[in-house]
C-alpha cells in the first residue's frame, strides 16, 4: 500500500520540479492544469506552488525594473531650462521639454509613466502617525505610476501647493490656472525625481505660485521637533503664518527650527 502511494506521488513530484522561475506563464499554467486533474494531488499544495511562483515572478519583475532603471538613468541627458517664472525671474525645465528629451530614453528601456490626481491624507504625515493633516484645499496631489514591460509597477506622488497670489499678496492667476500650473509642475518634478534627470539646478521656486517651500527633509526635521516636544501644531502653524507644515516658506525654515528649539510643550507665540 505504502509503495503504491509512493509510486502515485512520483508524477506529482516530477511536475513540481518543472515549476521553475524561468518557466513562462503558459507552461506554468499547463503544469498546474495537469496537477489539478490528478485526484491524488492536494489542492493546498497546488495553491502553495502558485503562491511561490507568483512571488518568484514578482521578484524577477522587480529585478528587471531595477536593472532597467539603472540603464535609463545612465543615459539621461541634461535638460535645459526653457521656462521663465515671471514672478521670481528664475528659469526651470518645462514638462514638454523633459518629455521630448527623456521619453525616448526611458521607453526604450521598457518604461511608461502615467500621471493622475490623487486625494486623501498626506502619506508623508501618515507614515509619522499624524492623521489630522489632510491634503489641503490649496494643494494638489500629483500621482505617477511607473510601469515596466516585465510587470512591475511603482507608484510615487508629490503634493504641490496651488497658490493664486504672489509674495506681496497680488493676484497671479485664477484657481483653475493655478491648479493646471501646479499639476504640470508636479509632473515635471516627478519625472526628474523618478529618472534622476539633471537640469543644472532647480531654481524655479514655484511654477505654481511664486514661493519656494521647505524640502521634505526639512519637513521631517520640523515634525521630529514637534513630536519630541509635544508641540501644539496648530499654534506653531499660526506663529509661522502657514496653513500646513509643507507650506512653510524655505526662507522661514531657520525661524521655525529656532522657535521649536525654545518650545516647552507649546510652540512659540
Amino acid at each position: 500500500m505504502e509503495e503504491k502511494m509512493m509510486e502515485d506521488q512520483k508524477p506529482y513530484e516530477a511536475m513540481v520540479k518543472e515549476t521553475t522561475p524561468a518557466m513562462d506563464k503558459q507552461s506554468f499554467f499547463s503544469v498546474i492544469e495537469r496537477l489539478a486533474s490528478n485526484p491524488d494531488v492536494d489542492v493546498e499544495k497546488i495553491q502553495r506552488i502558485m503562491n511561490m511562483q507568483e512571488q518568484l515572478l514578482n521578484r524577477t519583475a522587480k529585478q528587471a525594473f531595477n536593472a532597467a532603471m539603472v540603464r535609463a538613468q545612465q543615459k539621461m541627458p541634461v535638460v535645459g531650462k526653457d521656462k521663465k517664472n515671471e514672478q521670481t525671474h528664475s528659469m526651470y525645465a518645462g514638462y514638454e521639454t523633459i518629455i521630448k528629451a527623456c521619453q525616448p530614453v526611458y521607453t526604450k528601456e521598457g518604461f511608461s509613466v502615467t500621471f493622475y490626481q490623487g486625494h486623501g491624507t498626506s502619506a508623508f504625515y501618515q507614515s509619522r502617525g499624524i492623521s489630522k493633516a489632510p491634503l489641503g484645499k490649496d494643494e494638489i496631489r500629483v500621482m505617477a505610476d511607473i510601469m515596466h514591460e516585465d510587470g512591475h509597477t511603482k507608484t510615487v506622488h508629490v503634493d504641490i501647493p496651488v497658490e493664486t497670489t504672489g509674495p506681496k499678496g497680488g493676484v497671479l492667476m485664477t484657481k483653475t490656472h493655478a491648479t493646471g500650473s501646479g499639476f504640470a509642475y508636479g509632473k515635471s518634478y516627478l519625472l526628474r525625481m523618478i529618472f534622476n534627470i539633471p537640469t543644472g539646478g532647480d531654481d524655479d521656486g514655484n511654477a505654481a505660485g511664486g514661493i519656494q517651500f521647505i524640502t521634505e527633509e526639512q519637513i521631517s526635521t520640523i515634525l521630529d521637533f514637534i513630536n519630541a516636544k509635544n508641540v501644539d501644531q496648530a499654534k506653531f502653524l499660526k506663529y509661522m503664518n502657514a496653513k500646513t507644515i509643507e507650506l512653510i516658506p524655505a526662507a522661514d525654515f531657520k525661524k521655525a527650527v529656532a522657535s521649536l528649539r525654545m518650545a516647552k510643550g507649546t510652540a512659540a507665540t
